[in-house]
């Protein structure tokens, strides 16, 4: 269930009651199912629903006049898209898939409600807003500052975290069902350059490709060069939060 991918995140860094749980269970909606590469939402698009994903990978893109595409962020199980449907008609961006993936389609409504009912899942909800606003703002330190090497580094580890939230992943890596061309797109970078520079950290012995799985052979330098502190995800901030109310 969708639901469950959502408590999961939820759980992970909020304390939350049975009444709370028994809420995020029973939200009503349609389940969606989605083939790899489908456009799930147009940039200009009239929404009219949030998409809770419950299985399978999906990318935020903006894509310029002339079909060169800017990767925003990748949508993995338990997370949204979008909640500004609550404020906004139309879609500012495209969302694709780059697996198979299955989610919840819940009504605006429904998500409002939802929100009047538990103070404690409305602070919940907006921590997971706060959350993405600081990977957006790594994403624009990423890719003005950092070189291609800290940039692919930077990245893999928070996907790497990313994907340890949602309980896939191993205690040295994790699949990545993105392309190369993906990757590239999400960091400003040439398919080849990319390609040379994962090359280059095999090599470095930092990491490992294996049938599309990343693994860290040392996790710790790859750090370090990549200047990686997990820290802006605020894992700890919700409930420090509330244990001050």
């Amino acid at each position: 269930m969708a639901q469950k991918a959502l408590l999961r995140r939820i759980s992970f860094y909020a304390d939350l009651d049975e009444a709370d749980r028994q809420v995020i269970m029973q939200i009503d909606g349609r389940e969606q199912h989605f083939e790899k590469n489908t456009e799930i939402v147009d940039a200009g698009q009239e929404m009219d629903s949030v998409l809770i994903v419950k299985e399978g990978w999906a990318i935020r893109y903006k894509t310029l006049e002339d079909g060169r595409r800017q990767v925003l962020n990748v949508l993995l199980p338990g997370d949204m898209f979008d909640l500004q449907v609550l404020v906004a008609a139309e879609a500012d961006h495209s969302v694709k898939t780059v697996t198979n993936l299955t989610g919840l389609s819940v009504r605006p409504s429904v998500f409002r409600r939802l929100l009047t009912e538990s103070g404690k899942l409305t602070l919940a909800f907006w921590w997971m807003q706060v959350q993405e606003e600081a990977f957006l703002r790594e994403q624009i330190v990423r890719n003005g500052k950092q070189t291609a090497r800290e940039r692919i580094g930077h990245f893999l580890l928070e996907l790497y975290r990313r994907v340890l939230i949602t309980g896939a992943g191993t205690n040295d890596g994790f699949r990545v069902p993105l392309t190369q061309t993906v990757i590239a797109d999400a960091l400003g970078l040439t398919p080849i350059h990319t390609n040379r520079i994962l090359r280059q950290l095999e090599r470095d012995g930092l990491v490992e490709r294996d049938n599309g799985w990343i693994l860290f052979k040392d996790e710790a330098r790859l750090a370090e060069i990549s200047q990686f502190d997990s820290s802006y995800f605020h894992l700890d901030a919700f409930r420090m939060r509330l244990g001050r109310e």
